[in-house]
């Protein structure tokens, strides 16, 4: 948009003696303006006054779109939801009127919201499917509107539905909206094309999204702050799915230091509250526990807050402490702090929000075999079936092995039952370096206690260039340790002393859990020296 574009350009418009098609330009501009100005509440006074020379014109569509933009305004904070509604009935009345069907599906849209916000689901899917109707058979002149309603439509798809055909709809609008300069609403169409990549196995493509933006740095650094914000914040989030911690942690930081001093006056404080569930895991992955409390602690403390309270949708807040739920669990197993009995809250909380939310791959899966989970709890979570359960259900099922109840003469077998279940886990081309690493860990468990020391070594050797790439701090002191343990059965007589330095670092870190795993290996070991001498 033109840089003379402001607050201060549309006031003096509003003075001046324009015609009617030099006042829809200014309305055009005042649409992209206030999109991507959508926290600056003095626009609703200039959208007014423009709304009152709009009647002077008799310009009833103008009416309409300006109406919808007084929503775009008001509509981030509950608080206003009667004004909303008293605006969208206006809205409703006027298109209707005036036979204006694009209008009226604008309209729509936004009753869709109403309805959704007042838990009003089934009502609400009719308004945006009529809206979506009434698009199709228009004659698509006002192409914002046409990408508003089709925008709004995908999320009810896919919020409700999970359609695939979401994916389309929205790159469609993303495209729109970064040409027209809509820069909020291509972020937000960013946002949600990244969770359903994720929810589809998509997960580069949640990356190129933000990384096409940020590379761009002449567009992104004349990109609002609060959207600069956001960006950083998807980039982080891609980054975070693929095990990217470093990346993950670098682009988060960014982005909370953006929106700590400004989140009440953005639209977007809810992704700064989720934001320091996320930040606070790849803190905890990397083994910075007390930076990651911190930001939890911060999180729970801004959950109480009134303003958090009156704005914040349920969805959301649970999602957040399903997140802060997960970090709080790893740390305090990584800790040796953990407690079936002491935990029971936590681990009930965590195994109820798993049916519908988003779970990160390393805190959910070292909760699986962590938290000693009865096999009721294990089958439960087998039943569930999204994306973030599905990837992890082969961890599920060893767990289930591994409770069977066994004599000596079993033993062996439920070891081998084992690594078949992890041998014949289900793998696309979506699945990770973190998940195959995760999985050759374990399995090099179970040959060590089927004595089968000689697979270890080549099971693992492929790790020893990468281990750079583990970046959960400690799965890479265990893998480093489980290494050597694997060398040391080859004939590499420097294994146990190196396992003693990953001791050390599990120490220096407060790894108590792995620390005490890694000493019974250790004395293993030497029982079997003592055996052979």
């Amino acid at each position: 948009m033109n840089n003379r574009v402001n607050e201060d350009y549309f006031k003096q418009q509003i003075q001046e003696n324009i015609t009617l098609d030099k006042f829809r330009q200014i309305v055009e501009q005042l649409r992209v303006f206030t999109s991507n100005n959508k926290s600056n509440m003095n626009l609703i006074q200039i959208v007014e006054k423009i709304i009152e020379k709009a009647k002077n014109f008799y310009d009833y569509k103008s009416i309409v779109n300006l109406y919808g933009l007084k929503i775009l305004l008001l509509e981030n904070h509950k608080k206003n939801l009667e004004k909303i509604i008293k605006i969208a009935n206006n809205m409703e009345k006027l298109s209707k009127e005036n036979s204006n069907q694009e209008g009226l599906a604008l309209t729509y849209s936004y009753l869709w919201f109403i309805e959704k916000i007042k838990g009003n689901k089934v009502k609400g899917k009719s308004f945006i499917e009529e809206a979506f109707l009434l698009i199709d058979k228009s004659k698509k002149e006002d192409q914002y509107i046409v990408h508003f309603v089709h925008y709004s439509y995908a999320i009810e798809k896919w919020l409700e539905e999970h359609d695939s055909e979401s994916v389309t709809i929205l790159e469609g609008c993303a495209e729109y909206f970064f040409k027209g300069g809509f820069y909020r609403s291509l972020a937000q169409s960013i946002g949600l094309l990244g969770i359903i990549y994720t929810r589809i196995h998509e997960n580069k493509k949640a990356l190129n999204l933000s990384n096409q933006i940020l590379a761009n740095r002449s567009l992104f650094e004349n990109l609002p702050l609060d959207v600069r914000g956001i960006i950083y914040y998807f980039a982080g989030w891609g980054h975070i799915l693929n095990a990217n911690l470093i990346m993950a942690e670098s682009y988060f930081s960014q982005a909370y230091n953006i929106f700590k001093p400004i989140y009440k006056d953005s639209i977007y404080f809810s992704n700064f509250l989720v934001l320091h569930s996320y930040f606070a895991t790849v803190k905890g992955l990397q083994g910075k526990t007390e930076q990651a409390y911190a930001l939890t602690k911060e999180a729970y403390i801004l959950l109480q807050t009134d303003y958090i309270k009156t704005n914040l949708d349920q969805i959301t807040r649970k999602q957040i402490i399903h997140n802060l739920n997960l970090v709080n669990f790893y740390n305090i197993s990584c800790s040796g702090k953990y407690s079936p009995q002491e935990h029971q809250v936590l681990i009930n909380e965590i195994i109820d929000n798993c049916n519908d939310l988003y779970s990160d791959f390393m805190t959910f899966s070292e909760f699986i075999l962590s938290a000693n989970l009865g096999s009721d709890k294990l089958h439960q979570l087998l039943e569930v079936d999204n994306f973030s359960i599905n990837r992890v259900k082969h961890l599920i099922k060893f767990m289930l092995e591994k409770q069977k109840l066994d004599t000596e003469a079993s033993k062996e077998q439920k070891a081998l039952n084992c690594i078949t279940i992890l041998e014949k886990r289900v793998k696309t081309t979506k699945t990770t370096f973190m998940e195959d690493a995760y999985v050759d860990l374990l399995i090099a468990q179970e040959l060590f206690s089927l004595k089968r020391y000689a697979e270890i070594s080549p099971l693992l050797k492929k790790y020893e260039n990468r281990l750079k790439q583990i970046e959960v701090l400690e799965m890479r002191i265990f893998m480093e340790a489980f290494i050597q343990v694997g060398a040391y059965k080859n004939g590499d007589p420097l294994g146990p002393a190196l396992q003693y330095m990953a001791i050390k670092k599990c120490r220096d870190y407060g790894f108590s859990r792995l620390e005490n795993t890694l000493l019974k290996y250790l004395q293993l070991q030497h029982k079997e020296i003592a055996r052979t001498v």
